[in-house]
């Protein structure tokens, strides 16, 4: 196979996974925005509430762990950085979601793709989302961070000397 070949079918196949994630993100986008204006995001996050207080987390740290739960890891991350960008988590809230995520994330698109190959659902979802539940509510307890606040970026300029400084 010549490698122009090779080039056209890494770019055009390169380009057609691009135009499916944008299939998939950009509606799942424009509708989470549309539940945040009707207030939607609001009574969802209430729903929620039992488990940010059994946390020890703000209500607003309800979407980002449900969006992940939900949709996956990667959109999740998204959802988290804009609820930082927001002021709304700390770095403990930050923590404490993200181990939520690294061991229950992508519950529905998960679970439909294993049943597809024939597992049993509720031995994918379960085990998971009991495991997280146990080892972030212990994580809550336990997890001090040195300072509860997002570092802010340092603003250098150049030649001062600290911007090439190791430290």
């Amino acid at each position: 196979m010549p490698v122009v070949e090779v080039l056209r079918e890494a770019v055009t196949g390169s380009l057609y996974n691009i135009f499916q994630m944008a299939c998939f993100i950009i509606p799942i986008m424009f509708f989470i925005e549309v539940l945040r204006d009707l207030n939607v995001l609001d009574r969802l996050a209430g729903l929620g509430a039992p488990l940010s207080r059994l946390y020890r987390m703000p209500r607003e740290a309800c979407l980002p762990l449900f969006a992940g739960l939900i949709f996956g890891i990667a959109f999740g991350a998204g959802v988290i950085l804009n609820s930082i960008r927001e002021g709304h988590l700390s770095i403990r809230d930050i923590y404490i979601i993200n181990v939520f995520l690294v061991i229950c994330h992508g519950v529905i698109d998960d679970t439909v793709l294993f049943i597809a190959i024939g597992a049993e659902g509720w031995l994918l979802v379960v085990p998971r989302v009991v495991t997280a539940l146990i080892v972030c509510y212990f994580m809550s307890r336990v997890f001090k961070p040195p300072a509860d606040h997002l570092p802010q970026p340092v603003p250098t300029a150049p030649g001062d000397g600290k911007a090439d400084s190791p430290l």
